[in-house]
């Protein structure tokens, strides 16, 4: 054997035993999405932060061109947040939200009595099923002071 064949053999050894061995395994960290959505007499708009596994902050503010409520802005954002990530073929998030209703809503520990807020429940369910991994926490609005301001 020359040498590229004995550092080609050692190579896959090497692999050989990463991959039988639990203890290499790997395990990425989700990608985050804050969001949050607000509404004033004037305009309504959304904003979302995407954080990526290096924990770079990727921020993002639409204005909303239809009236809506409050609610319903903070669904937007969400809504808006999970496309994108599902755009980038993202697998894993964690949603972070200082909506309450909403998280509730999503999670079915609260239901959904307002017949116009029940299509913007229906659209991030259907959402979450592309991913592999999706979990949600309510956090304080001070925890969720980016996405606010970009609302």
């Amino acid at each position: 054997m020359d040498s590229m064949d004995i550092a080609n053999a050692d190579l896959l050894t090497k692999a050989h035993t990463c991959l039988n061995n639990p203890i290499y395994s790997v395990h990425l960290a989700p990608w985050k999405l804050y969001f949050d959505g607000s509404k004033t007499d004037s305009a309504s708009g959304v904003g979302i932060v995407l954080e990526d596994p290096l924990e770079i902050k990727h921020c993002y503010s639409f204005q909303l061109d239809f009236q809506c409520t409050n609610n319903k802005a903070e669904y937007e954002a969400l809504i808006i947040g999970l496309e994108m990530l599902v755009e980038l073929g993202i697998q894993s998030v964690e949603i972070l939200g200082d909506s309450m209703l909403v998280l509730k809503q999503i999670a079915g520990e609260y239901k959904c009595l307002s017949p116009s807020l029940v299509v913007y429940l229906v659209a991030p369910r259907n959402l979450l099923a592309e991913f592999r991994e999706a979990t949600w926490e309510h956090i304080p609005r001070e925890e969720n002071f980016v996405a606010n301001e970009m609302a």
